[in-house]
């Protein structure tokens, strides 16, 4: 109907509109009329009945007093003059029938003998109780029932009962319907002649500007004007599609005069187009090169830092390793073991030179994660800032350590990345100062702790200042340049910004840099500092043996993991490709397995797999140990089948921890060591140590703040040799070179200038 509706013409939606509007007034008012004679005839008939009711109860008077049914009857009888009555019953006052009218061809059966009868029967039909000896009605199915008490000097003498059939409301109610159904039908005929008449006054107009509009379109002539003929809005409309046409047959003008014209413009403009369609050909094609090559060139660069993260990790693991494994060797001599911790220790400081590149390459392919932990904030910066007191000193600039508000306890954040941030700002800062100092200020508000470091060093150049944060270079003299990456300020942005931060940068040439960030970190509530605990020295584990199969195409690669673990008790096999790995596997059935990655014939993800497919071998431990640390191999390691994964060098203390994880074992620990050793007072230590002559403490001084702590054990040894008393002094040098302490070493040496 509304598709019919909308697609039909105006002259028919006007008349569809006048006749439904004729159509619903007219069906309402002739409804209520009807609906409202009904109810009138309806009431009529009920008191027509009461009447009626009224007539033969007051007839009936002497019949019931002296007890005639016979004159009763015959009052009684007198109801047939009216058709429609279908029977009577007149009750006595004891309630009992005393006479009965029935039309004729109706059943002359009784259906109740008694008032109380009838009134208990219409009390279950109804939702209130009628009341006995009282006057009502009801309508039930086809049919109307009257009870009607005869009263006489106020005393009840019996009752009434007549019931009727609604064929008279029936035939009054069809008269009605047909009645109503006439005087619809011959309005809505007589609206719609008339409609058809008064639409012409709104579509006339209409279709003579349809005419107009049809002329227009066929003879493309957009001289054709509208006849106005009316005043109102249909007048308007015609109006301004006039002043509409007006201006299209001016610009009409114009375009043609313009099209003369135009051969020689569209001429001049497409040699123009053509040239300059070469020029961004030639261009589109210079930087799909240009792209191509940039792809290729990051392609090449993540797989050369991949690769040389590989190769330069690979021999780090051997040196490590031994290092590692010479320190828990107690047969080793105490005065070499100073010399193994500088090997271990420079050994680590090149292995975080290869992290950076590769925290570049990871932060550039936006696959860096961080790890949030809970620590201890105050302990964290302290350690930074002692680290920075001990370097300034060695330069002979000052550091200043400044709290500008209250501190958090402890805190949630990554404290791994969060102290490379920092350390990367102090050492800039250190390493391009010569003369006055570095100052360290941290202030926190609302979540929000802000960490500033400032210097009075060389500064940078305005246009130099976006250019540090570019990799692999370092700005201003190349005189003034210092060792490095020039990464770690690349990374230090970058960091910051992953940790929703941003680091901004002052810096005024010859005058010095202010560095500084804010960052988001939350505060944990209740935190409670960890106890310091030394971890002991692991010497074997309770329990029966263990096989463990080293898999590792370097034969000094599996050494390294033989010699650290086969001391303990483990029961140690080696394999060196993938396919040695599953022979012997299948041979020996050891309970955990380290494999390399990379490997000729079969390499390690291969060998996984092919591990897990044998139902005898399925559930055997399998560790991957590569150089490759890409987050990728790690995972690709896990979907291969591994159990967990590790990056090489080895820590000692991470693999052992593994060990203990997926073996379920039980350390022995070396019985001189477990504890942290009671605190001491350095005061009483001092006294026993028997002092260094001034020209001795000058030469280690001179050392120790040159950094070179192998040196300063080196010539406090060359010291004992001649004076066997300096030996207490030596051992507490040897014990603090261990622990890579250069401030604590400088601060006990110092005393005896």
């Amino acid at each position: 109907m509304s598709i019919f509706f909308r697609n039909a013409s105006i002259k028919n939606k006007l008349r569809v509109i006048i006749l439904l509007t004729s159509a619903i007034v007219l069906s309402l008012s002739t409804t209520a009329y009807v609906v409202g004679d009904l109810f009138a005839f309806r009431r009529d008939m009920v008191n027509n009945l009461f009447i009626l009711a009224d007539l033969v109860g007051i007839n009936s008077i002497a019949g019931l007093l002296f007890y005639e049914s016979e004159t009763v009857q015959e009052n009684i009888a007198a109801l047939k003059a009216n058709k429609h009555i279908i029977l009577a019953h007149i009750f006595s006052k004891d309630g009992t029938l005393f006479a009965s009218y029935f039309r004729e061809g109706v059943s002359k059966k009784v259906l109740f003998t008694n008032v109380h009868e009838h009134y208990a029967h219409h009390n279950s039909i109804k939702d209130q109780v009628i009341k006995e000896i009282s006057v009502f009605h009801v309508f039930h199915g086809e049919y109307i029932e009257v009870f009607k008490p005869i009263i006489f000097q106020e005393k009840s003498l019996g009752t009434v009962f007549i019931k009727s059939d609604l064929k008279a409301f029936n035939e009054r109610l069809l008269s009605g319907i047909i009645i109503v159904s006439i005087v619809l039908s011959f309005s809505l005929f007589l609206a719609f002649l008339l409609a058809s008449r008064f639409q012409q006054v709104i579509t006339k107009p209409i279709y003579q500007l349809l005419k107009v509009i049809k002329a227009i379109a066929d003879n493309k002539d957009y001289s054709y004007r509208a006849p106005k003929t009316i005043d109102d809005e249909l007048g308007v409309l015609i109006v301004g599609f006039n002043d509409m046409l007006n201006q299209i047959e001016i610009r009409n003008t114009k375009l043609q005069e313009y099209r003369d014209h135009l051969e020689d413009m569209v001429a001049t403009r497409t040699d123009e187009l053509v040239k300059r369609t070469d020029e961004l050909v030639k261009s589109s094609e210079q930087l799909a090169k240009a792209r191509d090559q940039a792809m290729a060139a990051n392609k090449a660069k993540s797989a050369f830092l991949a690769n040389m993260s590989h190769e330069l990790r690979t021999p780090l693991n051997g040196i490590l390793g031994y290092a590692q494994i010479m320190k828990r060797d107690k047969d080793f001599q105490v005065k070499h073991k100073s010399g193994i911790t500088i090997i271990q220790n420079s050994g680590e400081y090149l292995l975080t030179l290869i992290s950076d590149i590769l925290d570049l390459s990871k932060i550039e392919a936006d696959r860096i994660e961080l790890y949030p932990t809970d620590f201890h904030f105050g302990d964290f910066v302290q350690s930074i800032a002692d680290i920075f007191q001990m370097r300034t000193k060695q330069k002979n600039i000052t550091f200043i350590y400044e709290k500008l508000s209250h501190l958090p306890n402890g805190i949630h954040a990554d404290e791994k990345r969060l102290r490379q941030i920092l350390i990367n700002l102090l050492s800039n800062a250190v390493k391009f100062t010569e003369i006055g100092g570095v100052s360290f200020k941290m202030g926190y508000h609302h979540r929000n702790i802000r960490f500033q470091v400032e210097d009075t060093g060389i500064g940078i150049a305005a246009d130099e200042i976006d250019k540090i944060f570019n990799p692999f270079q370092q700005v201003g003299d190349q005189s003034l340049q210092t060792e490095g990456t020039g990464l770690g300020l690349s990374i230090t942005k970058k960091l910051v910004e992953i940790m929703g931060g941003k680091l901004h940068v002052e810096s005024k040439l010859g005058k010095g840099s202010t560095f500084w960030l804010a960052l988001d970190l939350p505060e944990v509530a209740g935190f409670v500092k960890p106890t310091a605990y030394k971890e002991p020295t692991i010497v074997g584990f309770e329990g029966e043996s263990r096989k463990i199969l080293v898999v590792d195409d370097k034969e000094a690669n599996r050494l390294v993991l033989a010699n650290l673990l086969a001391p303990l008790g483990f029961e140690i096999f080696e394999a060196s490709n993938g396919q040695e790995c599953i022979d012997v596997t299948l041979e020996e059935k050891p309970d955990l397995i380290l494999t390399d990655l990379v490997m000729p014939i079969m390499d390690g993800f291969e060998a996984t797999r092919q591990i897990r497919r044998i139902p005898e071998l399925r559930d055997v431990i399998i560790i991957m140990i590569s150089a490759s640390v890409f987050e990728c191999y790690k995972e690709q390691s896990i979907k291969a089948g591994c159990n967990d994964f590790l990056p090489k060098p080895v820590r000692a203390e991470d693999l052992l921890k593994q060990l203990s994880k997926y073996l379920k074992l039980k350390w022995i620990y070396d019985d001189d060591e477990g504890e942290l050793p009671p605190e001491k007072d350095d005061s009483t230590e001092d006294k026993e140590l028997v002092a260094l002559s001034k020209k001795q403490a000058e030469i280690l001084f001179d050392l120790a703040m040159a950094g070179n702590l192998a040196k300063v054990v080196k010539k406090i040894d060359e010291f004992v040799l001649s004076y066997q008393e300096l030996e207490p002094f030596a051992q507490k040098i040897r014990e603090l070179a261990e622990d890579f302490d250069e401030e604590a070493i400088c601060d006990l040496i110092e005393q005896y200038i």
